[in-house]
């Protein structure tokens, strides 16, 4: 009998030994899965998959300020091309009308020989109106100051033809509401000037007598015009659109600026995670890639490092078991010493608040995980961060992905599991003084 004791008692030394030399290489590979995955999740965070982002948003920030000042750059193109274009109709408005009372001094002398038996005066610069009944040269007065009046009044109905066609037209393309009273401007100033050769010649019917470049309704007329001219500032208007041009040129230069910035950064990180070495040569992958396997890894990882630990504390369980069961009493070692003997990373005999703590660490790679599929949904939405991703390839790492979130289910309920058990068909602890 005494020898059936002994060889019992001997096979459970021998179990126990095995099980503890079983714990030591479970929480072996624990202890490198552990701080292997979390320091990779802190490190990957920060040299990789925040950086990675940080590039993403600079370039979507870039990208859409060059776009947005592109189509400032083309509407403000267009706008100065529609502007040149009625400057230059309005020149060509001013200039009829400043250069009215050169023509009109030689129509002036054309009728006096109409009117001394020579022959019809046609209007000047092949100008065409209506016939006009200008009465009799008896009265010569009148009958010059009625075919004056044919020939200024055709004259400014052209101009306000051209202001219309060449002038009002384009600027209401530009759709500008700082150039409606401009125009309103315009169309009155020619009306205006047409209203005071009128109001001049009415008068003074005789002034065509003596008008001549040095008479002082010729003067008179072409300083009107001069001086609506520098009045309205037409030409410093466009002066001023273009130097908006040329800001607006500037800032897309700036911005062509950062984008070669932002690239370089680019490089920079491309270059220096693919030459990352390990024990196996040096990684070889993008930052892009690496970011979309990432949670799969570390997924894959964190249910390596949990299943360890869990299958650690199911082996510290078993000894606590059988080495009680020899000392029910808890005389020769206590809880508090076989914790100390084997620890674990989420002891079930700690109490509750360290376990917490020590579960939201080794919960690390799981926020990692998360922060990183956010990352990829945003960038998913951005133009060539993923370059050469097709539509099977986002379904197929969204079945990873969904797949990865299993791993981590799994692996919390796996652990809290068997955390939970551990105190199923065990004497009651008394709790567990690491410090001692």
């Amino acid at each position: 009998m005494a020898e059936t004791d002994k060889g019992l008692e001997k096979a459970i030394d021998d179990h126990l030994k095995r099980l503890q030399e079983r714990y030591k290489a479970n929480i072996k590979v624990f202890n490198a899965t552990h701080i292997g995955h979390i320091s990779l999740a802190i490190v990957f965070l920060i040299s990789i998959l925040f950086p990675f982002l940080y590039l993403q948003v600079d370039t979507r920030k870039v990208n859409l300020e060059m776009a947005d000042l592109s189509q400032k750059i083309e509407l403000q193109q267009r706008r100065v091309a529609t502007y040149n274009q009625a400057v230059a109709g309005l020149k060509q408005v001013f200039e009829a009308v400043e250069n009215t009372p050169k023509p009109l001094e030689g129509y002036i002398h054309a009728l006096e020989k109409e009117a001394a038996g020579g022959p019809k005066t046609q209007l000047p610069q092949g100008l065409q109106a209506e016939p006009a009944t200008c009465g009799s040269t008896e009265s010569l007065d009148p009958w010059m100051a009625c075919r004056i009046r044919q020939y200024v009044s055709v004259r400014f109905m052209q101009s306000r033809d051209i202001l219309k066609r060449e002038v009002a037209a384009p600027l209401q393309e530009l759709d500008l509401k700082q150039f409606d009273k401009w125009i309103a401007d315009l169309q009155k100033g020619v009306r205006d000037l047409a209203e005071q050769f009128e109001s001049k010649m009415s008068a003074d019917p005789g002034f065509w007598r003596n008008f001549d470049k040095n008479s002082p309704l010729y003067k008179r007329m072409t300083e009107d015009v001069n001086r609506f001219w520098t009045e309205h500032q037409f030409e410093e208007i466009g002066n001023n659109m273009a130097q908006e041009m040329v800001l607006m040129q500037n800032a897309e230069e700036e911005l062509n600026q950062k984008k070669t910035q932002i690239q370089k950064r680019k490089e920079d990180l491309d270059s220096a995670f693919k030459n990352i070495k390990t024990r196996f040569g040096k990684f070889g992958l993008e930052p892009s890639d690496a970011i979309l396997i990432a949670p799969i890894v570390l997924a894959a990882l964190f249910l390596v490092a949990v299943m360890n630990l869990s299958e650690s504390i199911r082996l510290r369980k078993s000894f606590q078991e059988l080495f009680q069961a020899k000392d029910p009493q808890k005389a020769a070692i206590t809880d508090s010493q076989i914790a100390l003997a084997m620890p674990l990373w989420v002891d079930p005999l700690d109490p509750r608040p360290k376990r917490r703590l020590r579960l939201a660490a080794l919960a690390i790679p799981a926020v990692a995980s998360v922060v990183t599929l956010l990352v990829i949904l945003y960038c998913w939405s951005i133009p060539d961060a993923f370059l050469g991703l097709s539509g099977v390839d986002y379904w197929k790492y969204v079945f990873y992905y969904l797949l990865s979130t299993g791993l981590f289910i799994y692996g919390f309920r796996r652990l809290s599991s068997v955390v939970k058990n551990y105190s199923e068909k065990m004497p009651a602890a008394e709790p567990v003084n690491t410090t001692s």
